[in-house]
């Protein structure tokens, strides 16, 4: 039996897998321009360590001899990969068929049983360890340039695909690492070369002069590798749709975000004694939602054992992150504050303090939404609380800090090289290290402080150690602690990932992206992706809505004045008909200008009206000048639950989603939604309308620049 054929029936390969892994080695067959990679585009913790490896089998059963996998640059990932692939080829190993090493850690010196072999190089993307592989094949053994080689560039994301401009010029270059990689590419004349992300930006926001192509005016096609193969995406996989997708409280994934004020999260930031005091542990708005978190985290595990003791199953033990800060002297800071916080509550225990049992009262008001969102068992409050504080009286909830490679490594278990789940509730507190593809087992709590206001898309995203295979009944009790500010910009980040994957995953030809700006003549003009700043865009996917979230109204006295006007320019025919009524450009754009001013968006929110109007006016010269209108009246929302950025949830009833997502409306349409608002549903007044606009089914996805670079 081939290599494949034996790692596939030991790990249970099913057919989607088995048919991607063979149509990216056909592809690879004559993919041998090693200008031209190939690429595997896959989704964030989607399982594309297991299909490279897959390929990697293959492409030996199809006579390539050498296997390269560069990995992103920490010790850390190297060696876990080193693992994992000795994990899955063991046999392959142990038969004396395959030689694996790290270039760090080769042997002195290959046998000529070792040269025969099938050999697979593991090497970080970072200089000294690309200049060694380039010693192994030009001066340690140069009789291996003939053999055919597949080089495997896991996370090929900007970080391997970058470009710095030259100074005064209107030119780029390459990174240096993307150079060593070219020149490694060059040197070896048989080789095929497979990218493998998660993350399409690459693909779009190349600098326009780096490849010579022609281009419509308006349509930016992707640089697209000479084939581009999808990972099938598994049924248990959990990503940003579940995050960002939005959903009705019906569903377990309406409870998952649970807003963190700034300030807490400054203060966990600041070395101040004063910020946070011992005796205010359980008082402080400092700590308010960590202290719960804390609570909910232990609650969540309780459950999840309870519900597998139930099913007979083997309880497991489960994992938080706190990611607030990059500064390893913050870690520490937030890990004293952890474990002060852990001592209050054994000392509660002991004591009986009733303090701890209203924070833990908060948090299974909580945690029991979405459990029985997901018809799961829950059970009662008093039951969930005594196993809560077994879990801390038998000291189960353990905080751990991670923040470097040395402290990394004693923490990975050896053979999985996963971080080691030593308690039955398992915290660790860390920053950049923890992103960068270390996997963290049965992950169910996520505090999230970094502002990637002014971070690079892909990189945020990498950020995102809570997607990935997960059972449904653990999604019910995870929970994603962070600010409203940075919940909505990573709503953003994964609007403009889905825009960019669906356009490039739709195949057709005519399938692209519009990249549009402001323009105060004619309301939009064509924007070169590589212009558009990260941190500045909007991006809608066809059949997608964009809207304000997290306002406020004004006060009532003005807003009873404006709301006159507004509701003079809403047609009566529009309205609770569930009919969409033409009004054209012109009328559609006037209800927005007066809607406007009755809203209070927060300080650093994301929303723009220039945004909002600049796209309604590019979706109307692709339809004629026709924009609908649809008006609803007799909502009332609470504005603790407005922040739903897919407008799905706000949107309600599964009738008037369908209506608003029907595959038939070939124009943009403004829906309006008459809130009853005031004081008793936390708004600051009421009534008032929430706007939305609906990009047509037909339309390309949009992105949609409010600032462009120089």
């Amino acid at each position: 039996m081939g290599f494949y054929s034996r790692l596939r029936d030991a790990r249970g390969d099913d057919e989607a897998l088995q048919h991607c892994v063979e149509s990216v080695v056909d592809q690879l067959q004559t993919a041998d321009d090693p200008a031209r990679p190939g690429m595997l585009l896959g989704k964030i913790q989607s399982g594309k360590t297991r299909a490279f490896l897959g390929i990697i089998a293959r492409a030996f059963d199809r006579d390539f001899d050498i296997a390269i996998v560069l990995t992103k640059g920490t010790k850390t990932l190297a060696s876990q990969t080193v693992k994992r692939i000795g994990s899955d080829f063991k046999e392959f190993i142990d038969e004396d068929e395959i030689v694996l090493f790290d270039i760090m850690s080769a042997p002195e010196r290959l046998t000529k049983s070792e040269l025969r072999r099938k050999i697979i190089i593991v090497a970080k993307k970072q200089v000294h360890n690309l200049d060694r592989v380039q010693d192994f094949f030009d001066e340690q053994y140069p009789e291996l340039k003939g053999r055919r080689v597949i080089l495997v560039d896991d996370e090929a994301d900007m970080a391997s695909v970058r470009f710095t401009k030259k100074k005064g010029e209107d030119e780029y270059d390459q990174g240096r690492i993307a150079s060593q990689m070219d020149a490694l590419r060059e040197m070896l004349p048989r080789i095929s070369f497979l990218q493998v992300t998660a993350t399409p930006y690459a693909l779009y926001l190349q600098p326009e002069n780096y490849e010579q192509a022609s281009q419509a005016k308006e349509l930016f096609f992707p640089k697209r590798p000479a084939f581009t193969e999808l990972l099938p995406i598994h049924d248990r996989y959990v990503g940003g749709e579940a995050y960002f997708g939005g959903c009705g409280a019906d569903d377990p994934c309406y409870y998952l975000h649970v807003p963190v004020d700034d300030r807490e999260h400054d203060a966990l930031r600041s070395i101040d004694g004063r910020t946070i005091r011992d005796d205010r542990l359980w008082t402080s708005e400092n700590v308010k939602i960590l202290r719960r978190s804390l609570l909910s985290f232990l609650l969540a595990v309780a459950v999840r054992r309870r519900q597998q003791q139930m099913l007979d199953q083997r309880p497991l033990k489960y994992a938080m992150i706190i990611h607030n800060d990059t500064q390893r002297a913050a870690h520490d800071w937030q890990w004293e504050i952890v474990q002060r916080l852990i001592a209050a509550f054994e000392l509660a225990v002991e004591d009986n303090d009733a303090r701890l049992r209203a924070v833990f009262d908060e948090a299974y008001a909580d945690i029991s939404r979405s459990v029985l969102a997901n018809d799961g068992h829950m059970p009662s409050a008093d039951e969930a609380f005594a196993d809560v504080c077994q879990l801390i009286a038998d000291g189960e909830l353990h905080a751990q800090r991670v923040n470097s490679d040395t402290q990394l490594e004693p923490l990975l278990d050896q053979e999985t090289a996963e971080l080691k789940l030593r308690a039955k509730a398992n915290i660790f507190i860390g920053g950049s290290i923890l992103d960068r593809g270390i996997t963290v087992p049965h992950l169910i709590a996520f505090y999230y402080g970094r502002n990637p206001k002014r971070m690079q898309a892909d990189t945020v995203l990498q950020h995102s150690r809570m997607y990935g295979a997960r059972p449904r009944d653990d999604l019910a009790v995870t929970r994603f602690y962070t600010s409203a500010g940075v919940h909505k910009r990573l709503s953003k980040i994964h609007a403009l990932e889905v825009a960019l994957r669906e356009a490039f995953e739709s195949g057709a030809h005519d399938s692209g992206v519009v990249f549009i700006q402001s323009d105060a003549t004619a309301g939009f003009v064509p924007c070169a992706p590589s212009k558009i700043t990260m941190s500045d865009v909007v991006a809608v996917r066809p059949n997608g809505v964009l809207l304000p979230t997290g306002f406020d109204t004004i006060a009532a006295t003005y807003l009873t004045r404006e709301m006159k006007q507004v509701d003079a320019l809403v047609p009566a025919a529009a309205t609770d008909s569930k009919t969409f009524v033409d009004i054209g450009l012109d009328a559609a754009l006037a209800l927005i200008d007066a809607v406007a001013p009755t809203l209070v968006l927060p300080e650093d929110d994301t929303f723009d009206w220039k945004a909002m109007k600049s796209l309604l006016r590019y979706y109307a010269e692709k339809s004629n000048g026709s924009v609908l209108v649809l008006a609803e009246t007799g909502r009332r929302l609470d504005r603790a639950r407005s922040g739903d950025r897919s407008g799905l949830s706000i949107l309600g009833t599964p009738e008037l989603r369908a209506l608003v997502t029907t595959p038939d409306r070939n124009a943009p349409a403004i829906i309006l939604l008459r809130q009853e608002g005031g004081p008793a549903l936390g708004w600051k007044a009421g009534p008032f309308w929430w706007p939305m606009l609906a990009s047509p089914a037909q339309a390309a996805s949009c992105v949609f620049a409010a600032k462009v670079a120089a």
